[in-house]
């Protein structure tokens, strides 16, 4: 490829190509946020969620039908509503102007009607206003009393968990004496006083008191607080608690019991004290009354404040409390602020990325010793993901920002330090011992750098888009915005690098003469701190120890081959037993998704005591099954399960579609329906329901309805032509004629009969009174778990029978389908399916790239037999940690690709160019002699960059620090101890399967230049060898070459300075044609 043409205009004009470069730039940088809002992470799972699965369709399907049977929908369910519309349609809309005067000045003229209209309008957004703020603002309401408490705790109110230590009892006089205590610690701190909800409406009013077992106590005994209980108080009340618990288990005793008849001793509901307890404050081990001696080992408390997210502040203010009063303490809260505490500490905690930014610039800047060139690729880095998100949000308009995308900045900084040390190296290489002109220079460079860069790229940029496979819209959205940040950064190294490296090349002559001027050499010389000094900043130390180890590393490689490969051999057996056996590599088990570290109080109240308290124990609870919430089965006709909305936003539904051929009201549709209902109750998977199901299946219920008589004595009216004259099936006008009158009785069934809800039918309101959706609705004996295989085999069943009783359906039934509450399990399933096409297609991207680099068969399949290898033991550790394959994981995987090939490629190349074909002791010996250093570099660089995020307080960015750590540690070791001793024992020999790219073009070219391409073949090779050993060459004048350019003595130094990088980028120098 002719790169001249760049080169003359980047030497030429290096400050116009910056000047360009940052102008654009800064435009892509500050457009984004001038017209769209700063991406908030507010609700960090928002995304989490799957779009063009079968599933995924059939919910977005599901969700449309709902927001179409609302009021303000399309559709209708009680056809009362239309019976008025169609009168009015025929009445004349009279206009009576109505004149709205303020201080004796028209506003403006109005008719009625739309007066009418415009009040309901202004009451339905007053309304809608006070509900927010209502609900978002304060606190919960409550009228004025003189009462012990302001009503009953609320699981929206700020409560905590309280436990002893050592299991002692909680319900006891001492423990109830530090409970209160640790109350009253709560309430003293100033903030709380401005959060907290006043006993009355007053200005000046007292906060309420907290809801704790202390202060039930003193209520019943007429205390004025918990602090003035007796130990004969806490003794009566344990044994009220006792005895009226049986009546709390039985659904006797109920809120609000002294107002009306529960059939309970009078004790039993006095303040509703005993029900409150045994509700809201004590755990349900507590319950279990074969147990006569049994402890209160958990208790909550609640305090009158809202669990609402503008109260974050009193959680500052308390949150460095001491929260251990001997042997209790406090262990878990809830204060409703998990998400916007996520979002707050996400940008507090971007100081550990900047740490590791630091890190890796300093790393650079003694690499290169080039400032200049050291702020040049931070500025790159940031124009790069300043560029990605304006192609992210203005030219692709993704709205959506998920908070992983932010992980991106971390495989920016790495890309960027990567590409810098390649550069850089391969200018130093072009240049050194050659009077090459400037043009001349940086087209040699271009040649090497331009195809290595693009194929470095092209592999990270493949890990991450094969990503985009997976059906979740965050690992979606994060699979673009890093592809197009790797695209910028390679773009910008392309040009904005190089014109950089010319400009320090040029300008910085005289201030390095400057300075060597200041440095007084001979001063230096007889100083030996100086001198050591000098030596450190420059890092000669560190490159020295590097060299000294190539040696005695490349030794132990090869004389211990074979127990290298046994011993990493049965590592990787053993992790693939670990990984795909047991434990494996399990699902996600929950759908809520960890946000914080183990130990967060607020993790540990949703993962440990959330479902500990009776309040919470109506709800699902995590496990094997969500105790008798019996997931539902829902069957749709009329609506296509299909998903026009964006695939990239969790906000968008798109537009329901109907389904033309659908018609209920054909004899042939009614008879099948009916016997659709029938076969359904005779499932396995169907659970029998008691009393009336008058909706479930609609059909039923208009037959039973069409037996009455045609003519009532006792109303003396005619029910014809809807009566017992009809047959079923009945005529498709009579059934239009008739649902609707069915359906209108039906919704004037008292509610202790029939409730509303999705099933029947849905009317539409422009072809009143044509059906055009219809929902059968059941329970299925099956309950919701997390478990994949219960779910799967559920999705399975009822799915396998509808799809058979489709198929006997006429045309009008054919385009039903089943839905449930599968939306857990279809993230389970697109995490497995889809992480593992992800897998297949990185593997398969990174063989190409090594085949292309090495352009040897045999030694790309021991890199890939390594790259695997060292993928499946990174899982190993990971499954060991605890970890399992949820949204985040998912994504690490196909980033660890990246990561496990840069090594093994650069093992490769070195391999391939050394001149010894015939000896693979020797030729594997040059390969770590080279590469040892350089890739040990690069991991302990990445790791440190893991390393620095470790402190954070957020799970995912600890997670990408574990991550980094283990991927750079187990890639390393398994690069070089066990690719290395492979290559030594069987690597290949004399160009065995290897390929050359004049070999490949051979039939492209004339045969007259045979002989050219040969003598250039061979004199690339030979040159790649000098740029290793860099044998023969001298130093240049120039900044840059002379700071990069050290002695080497042996080939063992001859590749120390390669790029220590902290990324997935693969350092590669590709042969040219000379």
């Amino acid at each position: 490829m002719n790169l001249s043409w760049i080169s003359q205009i980047i030497v030429r004009h290096p400050y116009v190509l910056l000047l360009a470069i940052t102008v654009f730039s800064g435009t892509c940088l500050v457009i984004p946020f001038t017209l769209r809002p700063i991406p908030h992470f507010s609700e960090p799972q928002m995304g989490f969620e799957t779009r063009g699965t079968v599933l995924a369709n059939r919910k977005i399907a599901w969700k449309n039908l709902e927001q179409a049977t609302r009021p303000s929908g399309p559709f209708a369910v009680n056809p009362n509503e239309f019976f008025n519309i169609r009168k009015e349609k025929f009445v004349k809309n009279k206009k009576k102007k109505v004149t709205i005067m303020r201080r004796g000045i028209i506003i403006r003229n109005i008719s009625e009607d739309n007066l009418e209209t415009t009040t309901s309008n202004w009451e339905a957004l007053r309304k809608i206003a006070i509900r927010e703020r209502t609900t978002e603002k304060s606190t919960v309401v409550h009228e004025h009393s003189e009462d012990f408490f302001c009503g009953a705790p609320d699981e929206g109110y700020v409560h905590f968990v309280v436990e002893s230590k050592d299991g002692s009892d909680l319900f006891s006089y001492n423990s109830l004496r530090t409970l209160c205590r640790l109350e009253h610690e709560f309430i003293e701190v100033p903030e709380y006083k401005s959060y907290c909800q006043p006993s009355s409406l007053k200005k000046h009013s007292k906060c309420c008191r907290p809801w704790s077992l202390g202060n039930y106590i003193a209520q019943l005994h007429n205390r004025t607080t918990c602090l003035g209980i007796t130990e004969e108080d806490v003794i009566k009340s344990k044994l009220l608690v006792k005895r009226c618990s049986h009546y709390f288990h039985t659904l006797n005793l109920a809120p609000d019991c002294s107002q009306k008849s529960c059939f309970v001793p009078a004790e039993c509901v006095q303040y509703d004290a005993v029900y409150n307890i045994l509700n809201y404050l004590v755990s349900i081990s507590f319950h279990k009354s074969d147990r006569p001696h049994n402890n209160l080992t958990q208790t909550v408390i609640f305090l009158p404040v809202a669990a609402v997210t503008q109260n974050i502040n009193y959680f500052h203010a308390i949150r460095n409390m001491q929260l251990t009063f001997g042997t209790i303490s406090i262990v878990a809260m809830d204060f409703g602020i998990k998400a916007a505490l996520f979002d707050e500490y996400l940008v507090r905690d971007i100081k550990f990325i900047t740490c590791g930014t630091f890190f890796i610039l300093l790393c650079i800047w003694f690499y290169t010793q080039s400032f200049l060139i050291t702020i040049m690729t931070i500025l790159a880095i940031i124009f790069s993901l300043g560029i990605s998100y304006f192609l992210y949000t203005i030219v692709f308009r993704i709205a959506f920002f998920p908070f992983m995308n932010l992980l991106a900045v971390v495989v920016a900084l790495g890309i960027g330090a990567d590409n810098v040390f390649l550069f850089c190296k391969v200018w130093q290489s072009k240049n050194q011992g050659k009077n090459l002109s400037y043009v001349e220079c940086m087209n040699a460079t271009f040649h090497h750098a331009f195809l290595s860069m693009f194929i470095t790229s092209v592999t990270t940029m493949a890990a991450f888009l094969a990503s985009y496979l997976s059906s979740i819209i965050a690992i979606r959205c994060f699979s673009l915005f890093a592809a197009m940040s790797v695209m910028a950064n390679w773009i910008l190294m392309m040009t904005w690098t190089p014109a950089a490296v010319v400009i320090s090349e040029r300008s910085f002559s005289y201030v390095q003469l400057f300075t060597k001027r200041l440095q007084l050499p001979a001063v230096v010389k007889q100083c030996k701190i100086l001198t050591i000094l000098w030596s450190s900043v420059k890092c000669n130390w560190l490159r020295e120890f590097l060299n000294d180890c190539d040696q005695k590393l490349a030794s132990i490689v090869i004389h211990f081959r074979y127990i290298w490969l046994i011993l990493f051999s049965v590592i990787a057996v053993a992790s693939s037993v670990i990984v795909f056996y047991y434990p494996k590599l399990q699902l996600p088990s929950t759908p809520d998704f960890q946000l914080f570290e183990s130990s967060n109080l607020f993790e540990t109240y949703d993962m440990h005591y959330k479902y500990l308290f009776w309040f919470r124990k109506t709800e699902k609870v995590p496990g094997e099954n969500f105790g008798d919430y019996k997931l539902p089965l829902r069957f749709v006709w009329g609506v296509l399960p299909v998903n026009n909305a964006n695939y990239l936003d969790p906000t968008s539904l798109g537009k329901m579609e109907l389904d033309e051929s659908f018609d209920v009201s054909k004899p042939e549709s009614q008879q099948w329906l009916l016997q659709f209902c029938r076969d359904l109750r005779n499932q396995p998977f169907y659970e029998p329901t008691p009393g009336p199901l008058l909706p479930n299946c609609f059909i039923e219920t208009f037959m039973s309805w069409m037996q009455q008589r045609c003519n009532d004595s006792f109303e003396k009216k005619s029910r014809f032509p809807c009566c017992e004259i009809q047959k079923f099936p009945y005529n498709s006008s009579i059934f239009d004629i008739c649902i609707t009158k069915a359906m209108s009785d039906l919704y004037a069934t008292p509610t202790e009969y029939f409730i509303p809800g999705m099933a029947g039918p849905k009317f539409s309101k422009d072809q009143f009174p044509t059906i055009k959706a219809v929902v059968v609705e059941y329970d299925s004996n099956y309950t919701y778990s997390m478990s994949y295989e219960h779910m799967h085999n559920f999705f399975t069943l009822v799915e396998t029978w509808m799809i058979k009783k489709l198929q006997t359906a006429p045309k009008e039934m054919k385009g039903g389908f089943f839905i449930s509450d599968l939306d857990f399990y279809d993230v389970q399933k697109v995490l497995s399916e889809g992480t593992m096409a992800a897998i297949c297609v990185s593997m398969g991207t990174a063989l190409g790239v090594l085949l292309l680099a090495s352009l040897n068969i045999f030694t790309s399949l021991y890199a890939i037999v390594t790259i695997t290898s060292s993928i499946v033991v990174t899982l190993a550790v990971l499954v060991a940690l605890g970890w399992k394959l949820n949204i985040l994981e998912s994504i690490t995987i196909s980033v660890a690709i990246g990561l496990a090939v840069d090594y093994s490629l650069h093992y490769t190349v070195a391999y391939k160019i050394c001149t010894e074909k015939r000896n693979r002791k020797l030729a594997t010996k040059f390969a770590v002699l080279n590469m040892a250093g350089p890739s040990l570099m690069a991991a302990l660089t990445t790791g440190a960059a893991g390393a620095f995020m470790m402190p954070s307080s957020i799970l995912p960015y600890i997670q990408i620090g574990v991550f980094l750590i283990t991927s750079m540690t187990v890639s390393w070791f398994f690069a070089t101890f066990f690719l290395c001793s492979l290559l030594a024992v069987v690597g290949p020999t004399n160009n065995l399967g290897q390929f050359s790219y004049s070999s490949l073009n051979f039939l492209a070219r004339p045969k007259d230049k045979s002989k050219k391409i040969r003598q250039a073949s061979s004199a690339s090779e030979t040159h790649e060898l000098d740029y290793l050993t860099n044998k023969g060459s001298r130093p240049v004048s120039k900044t840059l070459q002379k700071s990069m350019y050290t002695a080497r003595n042996s080939v063992s130094r001859s590749y120390t300075d390669q790029s220590p990088s902290a990324t997935s980028a693969i350092t590669i120098v590709m042969a040219e044609d000379n």
